[in-house]
């Protein structure tokens, strides 16, 4: 759990990482976390992400004994379930605690069904949580649904279609990179529209296929999480983008735009065309750009070109 949150701590680039107000904040995190489970045992079903690829392992025995550890805390705590994108760990940990449930991370990157059936056969993985472009390429999940695989899927965060950096973000944060400074607002306003999310309007065209939704709110508000759901539940559209959906490109237009600009961006905006567009046709279709023409006005247009481009 601590990986998710590590730049609130340690700052960009680890610049704050011995300083002891940081290590301050860093121990009421995790003293927040264990009375969290403590008070939930018997009440949820508790799934802790670890996502362990953040960490760097110098040796086998290192990362022996962090797997060891992990299991140690799961047995302690007595956890239904872990959420895991490294392949090694999750091994190693079934191995120690058959009974326990794992399920993979979206950064554990399965987009076909021989790694699934090689994290099943190991790893006892029966939940896949596939990747954040896979969302845009539905006929994969119906696959794996096929198959038999309990699907989870992350809706209302992601990066762009077809983004070359989606692949190696995690790589970027592993090497004590700033993620943000890798995100993909690279094209102008047009981006604002193409991410890997999916709307709540939409979500009924994926019930036949995915079994779980499952919702990002890491170092957001405290009444996020319900605003997010009830957004999904009542399929509400008036809401703001910006308020709904997490990613870098959204991240990034609040540092270029008023919050009186974004607010008029609603849900209702954002075409319907983009529940199967891979953003193959941009050049000819030009929607979004035309959409968001009208709802940001032009002397903040050219602050969306970020200096790095990528071209095919």
């Amino acid at each position: 759990m601590l990986s998710h949150v590590r730049f609130t701590f340690d700052g960009k680039n680890g610049e704050n990482m011995n300083l002891a107000s940081a290590n301050m904040i860093r121990a009421q995190y995790i003293r927040n976390c264990f009375e969290f489970l403590r008070i939930s045992k018997g009440k949820i079903r508790r799934i802790c992400p670890v996502n362990a690829m953040y960490y760097k392992f110098n040796s086998d025995d290192e990362l022996k004994n962090f797997a060891i550890n992990l299991a140690r805390l799961a047995n302690s705590y007595q956890l239904e379930g872990l959420i895991l994108s490294d392949y090694r760990i999750a091994v190693l940990v079934h191995a120690l605690l058959p009974e326990l449930e794992i399920h993979t991370s979206c950064n554990a990157y399965q987009w076909n069904m021989r790694q699934m059936e090689i994290w099943r056969e190991k790893c006892g993985v029966t939940v896949f949580n596939p990747p954040r472009e896979i969302l845009r390429a539905p006929s994969k999940l119906k696959e794996m649904h096929k198959a038999g695989y309990k699907l989870k899927c992350l809706i209302n965060e992601g990066c762009l279609m077809g983004c070359p950096n989606s692949f190696c973000h995690n790589l970027s944060i592993s090497m004590h990179c700033y993620a943000g400074m890798l995100s993909c607002c690279q094209s102008g306003i047009a981006d604002l529209f193409r991410g890997n999310w999916i709307l709540p309007r939409w979500q009924k065209h994926y019930d036949e296929f995915v079994d779980i939704y499952k919702i990002a709110g890491r170092n957001t508000e405290g009444d996020y999480p319900f605003k997010t759901m009830d957004a999904y539940l009542t399929e509400n559209n008036s809401m703001p983008l910006v308020d709904l959906m997490i990613s870098g490109t959204i991240m990034f237009a609040q540092h270029m735009a008023p919050k009186d600009v974004l607010k008029k961006i609603t849900l209702d905006k954002v075409p319907d065309k983009l529940l199967t567009c891979e953003c193959g046709e941009c050049s000819q279709c030009n929607l979004c750009n035309k959409i968001l023409e009208d709802l940001i006005p032009k002397e903040y247009r050219d602050r969306f070109n970020f200096k790095i481009k990528v071209v095919n």
